[in-house]
């Protein structure tokens, strides 16, 4: 059963990020400098949303924290993928 969302059909073009995020995984592993960020888009032509999701990791150990403090997660516009080459 999905969670109080206030639109059934947003959930579900979000929720497979949701739970990518939650099992601590690569939201768009490759697309940004940033793989716990992901922006998504529910499907409604009329009246679109648009979510900006983002994993906020939590080390539990000493070598998680030292690992997250070295990465460099800042995304410029520069860095953004357009598709042009």
């Amino acid at each position: 059963m999905a969670p109080a969302f206030p639109c059934a059909e947003a959930w579900d073009c979000i929720s497979r990020y949701i739970y990518t995020a939650l099992q601590g995984g690569s939201i768009m592993h490759g697309w940004t400098r940033d793989d716990r960020l992901m922006v998504a888009c529910c499907n409604d032509g009329t009246r679109p949303v648009v979510f900006k999701l983002e994993r906020i990791d939590i080390p539990e150990t000493l070598e998680e924290e030292a690992w997250l403090a070295s990465q460099d997660f800042a995304n410029t516009p520069e860095d953004a993928y357009t598709g042009e080459e």
